[in-house]
């Protein structure tokens, strides 16, 4: 519980160098990595006083107890409105700055939310949660350390039962059923198994094509446990002596190796991009990769910052990203080899090292 109250005080502190009195948290995983609430409805008051309420309705009055031991609560029917809450919290007279997500609230959740505080100034916020999460602890670490271990092994498994009769569908569901057994509690995303030409599509969703004849395999994956998350691309080669294949796959590892070299504290995101880049326009690929090369995964599997042109973000040891170039030609297939890391203090560790490339 100490993590997440320290959590909190970092966010007081940023909301009173704005001269904010108080912050509304809506987006549910800010509520979880500032709470380690798990439930599916709540929002969270941090105040400049240090009293700190989680709101949700009587549904999770039990979960709050157990998960949010220590935490103030206000549990309100459903058909309460949050404004009515807030105004016992906060005053409905009392004059304060009262900070709201702005990505995470409508225009009209915005009015029903100060409809009950009327003198109360509402303040539009951006990121203060999501500027802390970019920073991973050692509990954080661990976690996606332990998503990808899930990951890894039914990517292993899956790897072990492969026959030319099977489809992309059969595989993708053997390799989710594979990674629930290892305690996933979900899959990161929905997975990629892509053969042979299906392949040059990024995000190709599993279809009845079998492995028969096919080249090569794709699989987009990762696993979502204890509210982290991992993402993981291989390629299996079943064409070795594949003169073009060869020359696609390891023009995509060598761009893939640079990019891992230079990653460290004070790289620019954008820069770490172009490494991989100028590797894959010089080989003759530039303009069949078509994506970034990487973004931060944590409670989401899409975070910020990210490897791309544009984004000039400079590294700190904690972050932990994905790298992961890629080469897609229309009729022929693609290739994409995907690693997380997490940026050290002198560089970078690939935390899917163990897990085989081809």
């Amino acid at each position: 519980m100490k993590q997440f109250e320290e959590r909190r005080i970092k966010v007081r502190k940023t909301i009173a160098k704005q001269n904010i009195d108080a912050l509304l948290i809506t987006n549910l995983i800010n509520v979880r990595y500032l709470t380690g609430f798990t439930g599916g409805t709540a929002s969270l008051l941090i105040k400049s006083d240090g009293r700190d309420t989680i709101l949700s309705d009587p549904r999770y009055t039990l979960q709050i107890e157990e998960e949010c031991f220590g935490l103030e609560a206000a549990i309100s029917p459903r058909n309460v409105l949050t404004s009515k809450t807030l105004s016992k919290l906060l005053g409905k007279t009392t004059v304060g700055k009262l900070g709201i997500e702005a990505e995470a609230v409508t225009l009209g959740q915005r009015e029903r939310l100060f409809q009950d505080i009327p003198r109360w100034q509402s303040v539009s916020t951006k990121n203060i949660v999501e500027d802390f999460r970019q920073i991973k602890d050692k509990d954080e670490v661990a976690q996606i350390r332990n998503a990808i271990d899930i990951a890894a092994g039914a990517f292993q498994y899956v790897q072990e039962q492969l026959h030319p009769s099977m489809s992309e569908l059969d595989i993708c569901i053997m390799l989710e059923h594979q990674m629930r057994l290892r305690g996933a509690e979900d899959k990161s995303f929905p997975s990629i198994v892509a053969a042979g030409a299906r392949a040059a599509l990024p995000h190709a969703a599993p279809t009845s094509q079998t492995l028969e004849k096919q080249s090569h395999l794709l699989f987009d994956w990762g696993a979502s446990a204890n509210g982290y998350m991992s993402d993981l691309t291989r390629v299996l080669v079943f064409a070795p002596n594949n003169k073009k294949l060869h020359t696609v796959y390891e023009t995509v590892l060598k761009a893939q190796t640079a990019a891992l070299s230079a990653i460290k504290p004070g790289a620019v995101c954008e820069e770490i991009d172009a490494i991989a880049r100028n590797i894959i326009k010089d080989a003759g690929f530039g303009k069949y990769f078509g994506h970034g090369l990487g973004h931060s995964i944590g409670m989401r599997v899409h975070e910020s910052p990210r490897f791309t042109p544009g984004d000039k973000t400079v590294l700190k040891a904690g972050m932990v990203l994905t790298v992961e170039p890629g080469i897609y030609l229309k009729g022929w297939g693609g290739v994409r080899i995907e690693d997380d890391i997490l940026v050290t203090k002198t560089g970078c560790e690939v935390l899917s090292k163990g897990l085989h490339k081809k």
